[in-house]
């Protein structure tokens, strides 16, 4: 049989004898009601009310971030001295900091241990977060063993990690000499007590970029995976063309976070060295403190904290640009 058509709703309409005013008039929506209407004003004009709901915790904010943080700026420009009216100086406590011997040593340390440490947590990341990608027993417990670090306390790892170090009564030094070795002073000789303060500091760290990695790794297709494997793809192909697209972004990530929490490290060696011996293991966050707590000078602690942010803000800038992409992203490709 064949199919007989519908008319249309035009047709229709029309051989009902209603003109083609009277369906474009139908088709077309109706007026807003005069209930509607008045809706739309109440929500209009409780519009202020919503924003008065954010202003407790604008001001909490403005008042826990923002006042301290012009405060110190501040107290910076001024001189401090107990007992006397503070006297302005504008920049003076910034030159007088830049110029300083030690400035430039503490600096040189901070700087050392962020590019060395970071770097160091960057390998150790990527190569544990290959491993636990891989689909074995009890892979859920080895991850939660590796993750544990970051969840410790600073203050606790610091001390976990000075018994452990300890040239006389520590773990390391007595399986050292169980070995045959001589105990080796990790907390007073210059270098190895910054390579402690290196070591703690990868040790509760490199967690943080398993994660990311492992992540990252999750995101991968596995019929791209699947694809390579195919084709017979090298493992630096597969490295270059398949996991680097989604792994770029954590890493810089990584990078990032890291490269920040690093340059204003204060508890590892504050806690293993005291920034010794001598200025060996002190940091930017470290000399801010003796120039606070042990010397008094409250200005120039203000103006190191302001260098820190300042340096850490020139840090940031520089790794954001690289992690905002010039481009739109492209398709990920096997390069095969």
């Amino acid at each position: 049989m064949a199919a007989v058509k519908k008319p249309l709703a035009m047709d229709r309409a029309l051989a009902e004898g209603e003109g083609p005013t009277d369906v474009v008039e139908r088709a077309m929506p109706a007026e807003p009601t005069k209930q509607g209407q008045a809706v739309a004003a109440a929500q209009a004009g409780w519009g202020w009310f919503r924003w008065l709901l954010f202003a407790p915790t604008l001001v909490f904010l403005a008042a826990m971030t923002l006042f301290p943080l012009f405060y110190s700026l501040g107290v910076s420009l001024f001189r401090f001295v107990i007992g006397a009216a503070p006297q302005f100086v504008g920049l003076g406590n910034y030159i007088a900091l830049i110029t300083h011997p030690e400035f430039l040593s503490v600096t040189r340390v901070t700087l050392k241990i962020t590019v060395v440490a970071v770097a160091i947590e960057i390998v150790l990341g990527l190569l544990l977060g290959f491993a636990l990608h891989q689909r074995l027993p009890a892979i859920g417990l080895f991850r939660l063993i590796v993750f544990l670090p970051m969840m410790l306390a600073p203050l606790v790892v610091g001390l976990f990690w000075r018994f452990l170090l300890d040239q006389t009564f520590g773990l390391i030094n007595y399986l050292i000499g169980v070995l045959g070795g001589a105990p080796i002073p990790w907390l007073i000789h210059p270098s190895y007590a910054l390579a402690s303060v290196i070591i703690v500091d990868v040790w509760q760290w490199t967690p943080f970029v398993v994660l990311l990695v492992v992540a990252g790794l999750g995101t991968v297709p596995q019929d791209l995976l699947q694809a390579a494997a195919l084709d017979r793809a090298s493992l630096g192909m597969r490295l270059r063309h398949i996991f680097w697209p989604y792994l770029r972004f954590p890493l810089l990530l990584a990078v990032l976070f890291r490269s920040i929490d690093t340059l204003k490290m204060f508890d590892v060696p504050f806690i293993l060295t005291g920034g010794g011996p001598g200025n060996f293991t002190t940091t930017l966050s470290l000399l801010g403190y003796r120039y606070h707590f042990q010397f008094f000078q409250i200005s120039m602690a203000a103006a190191v904290s302001w260098v820190i942010v300042i340096l850490i803000n020139i840090v940031a800038n520089v790794l954001v640009n690289l992690l905002t992409p010039k481009r739109p992203l492209e398709q990920v490709h096997t390069g095969l």
